[in-house]
């Protein structure tokens, strides 16, 4: 979140806005329609903003799609901060202030199981929520991260979860926005990478001026939190590695993801960081990361500045069999789509495009690529909202409120955005934060879930306008973790192969649902499914029918 842009990118920035012509709203096919209250979800994020603009107020919050009971049904967590961020440590159990759980009905509808999961009250402002099966007993367990003390649930297996924080050593103090599970050492057990934001304190924050004008402060007015990297130790408990690992930076971050971007069967870390330079974490195989964002050209965007990176995206944008990598960032920057080139290197193809004129004036969070109409391409899905409430005093030409986008891949190494025509919910105007990514109702179809900012959250269902196959691939681990979290996936149908990682994280301190789904077009079969676990175990299945679910278990 920065504002000090300098006057060559930004008169570049102005051209660019004045002088490109907007890719116009074309017929579409995708659409979603807005079922928040038809689902019964009726959850509105308190932010508890103040006259003084403490910071955290505007940073929240996150969501996430998971099946926490087993029943084949995506459930909803959505993340709730405070009337006040002051005294972060103090629980909160006040009904409005509480982080929800909200159970699937099976039935397109949603009830709230909070207090009959155990979720009496939050710890701390609450920022964001994610899910992994760290003990490996075959259920989903929940940590969340915050402005105060994070927590981690164990998830009972009988529709309960128990508060395990301080046993399991995980409550990281600082300030936490997002995270990622992630086995970086191959042992079988989920790490935990926790990104930390700045070394805010309420006691000492302080007034910020632009133009005459109280706003949030940005970034650059404090020093940045060290992340932290919690190693699984197979028994329950996790231990603090951060400085042996070699991961102890002052980053500012926001967003997290354990991906293995060069294909060498370690996990590696990307972490989007505020108006500094990104992290690019490369496993070294033995335990240590090297940081070597700046040399794969992921540090800074095309113009070697640093950007206000918010959100990530991670997928295969281009079809080739390398992810690649989408990043939010401030209005008035454009945000960064990185093409993953194969070599260890990256590079920066926003404009060629189509994504940098439309995000120009938008100020990105969370962000998701996703298939929305199944023809085995991937599209994007770009959540919106400013930070500061007051930004059209000093830009009339922005807004505090924006308009969520869309962008549809042509297929051709490009994207049109067709937001005006993907449905009424894109007409409006909402603070937006967090994304995740699921089929909540079980049709074979991409749903959307998004957070915002002292708003109501809202669910989107995927009622696109075709009939073309999927097969959705869930794997579970044996010798890897049980969630097959960093495997990656390949499926063919037809002359279309398409690779997905199953990974946990990403977006902006939210969660995606872990099971892939796989557009296939008109395609009625697929040929093959492989599957390469962690490890480098490959296993390989073929002649599959379309629109199933295809459960692997890892034969080894």
């Amino acid at each position: 979140m920065r504002w000090h842009i300098s006057p060559s990118f930004l008169l570049t920035g102005i051209l660019l806005f004045l002088n490109i012509q907007s890719l116009n709203a074309d017929e579409t096919s995708i659409h979603f329609s807005e079922q928040t209250e038809a689902a019964g979800i009726r959850f509105k994020h308190i932010n508890g903003a103040s006259e003084e603009k403490y910071l955290p107020e505007t940073m929240g919050a996150g969501c996430l799609f998971f099946d926490y009971n087993n029943d084949g049904f995506l459930d909803i967590y959505l993340v709730n901060s405070g009337k006040s961020c002051e005294n972060a440590s103090q629980p909160r159990t006040q009904p409005d202030e509480m982080n929800v759980l909200y159970r699937n009905n099976g039935d397109g509808t949603f009830t709230d199981v909070s207090a009959k999961a155990g979720f009496q009250k939050n710890n701390g402002y609450g920022m964001g929520c994610l899910s992994a099966d760290y003990d490996n007993d075959g259920d989903a367990d929940l940590y969340l991260t915050n402005f105060g003390r994070n927590q981690l649930y164990r998830n009972n297996g009988n529709g309960t979860f128990t508060d395990v924080t301080s046993d399991a050593g995980v409550g990281d103090s600082h300030w936490s926005v997002s995270a990622s599970f992630g086995d970086y050492n191959l042992d079988g057990y989920l790490d935990l990478y926790v990104v930390n934001y700045l070394d805010y304190q309420i006691e000492t924050a302080h007034a910020c001026l632009l133009e005459g004008v109280h706003i949030y402060c940005g970034p650059h007015e404090y020093p940045g939190a060290s992340d932290t990297l919690y190693r699984n130790n197979g028994d329950g408990t996790f231990t603090d590695v951060t400085g042996r690992s070699g991961v102890r930076n002052a980053g500012k971050g926001l967003g997290v993801l354990f991906t293995d971007y060069n294909s060498d069967g370690y996990p590696d870390i990307f972490v989007a960081n505020d108006a500094v330079q990104d992290f690019l974490y490369r496993n070294n195989g033995d335990g240590t990361f090297t940081d070597v964002a700046i040399t794969a050209g992921i540090a800074y965007n095309s113009e070697g500045r640093s950007t206000a990176s918010m959100g990530i995206a991670n997928g295969d944008y281009d079809n080739d069999g390398l992810l690649d990598l989408f990043v939010t960032n401030f209005s008035l920057e454009v945000n960064s789509l990185f093409h993953n080139d194969g070599d260890g290197f990256y590079t920066m193809t926003t404009f060629e495009t189509g994504l940098a004129e439309p995000s120009f004036s938008q100020l990105g969070f969370g962000t998701q690529f996703l298939d929305a109409d199944n023809n085995g391409v991937l599209d994007l899905f770009v959540a919106n909202g400013h930070v500061w409430d007051n930004v059209a005093h000093i830009t009339p030409s922005l807004a505090y409120k924006q308009k969520c986008q869309l962008f549809e891949n042509t297929g051709t190494g490009n994207f049109k955005e067709i937001t005006k025509a993907a449905g009424m919910f894109f007409t409006r105007p909402v603070v937006a934060r967090g994304t995740a990514i699921g089929d909540y109702d079980n049709d074979g179809d991409a749903d959307i879930l998004v957070s915002c900012c002292s708003e109501s959250t809202v669910l989107l269902r995927n009622d696109s306008r075709v009939a073309n196959n999927w097969l959705k691939v869930q794997l579970v681990g044996t010798k890897s973790n049980r969630d097959g979290i960093g495997a990656k996936v390949q499926v063919q149908a037809g002359e279309k192969t398409q690779v997905k990682e199953v990974t946990c994280g990403g977006s902006y301190a939210s969660g995606n649902e872990r099971t892939l789904l796989f557009g296939l077009g008109t395609h009625s079969k697929v040929q093959s499914i492989e599957v390469r676990w962690q490890g480098g175990h490959i296993q390989r299945l073929e002649n599959i029918s379309a629109n199933q679910v295809t459960r692997i278990k890892e034969n080894r």
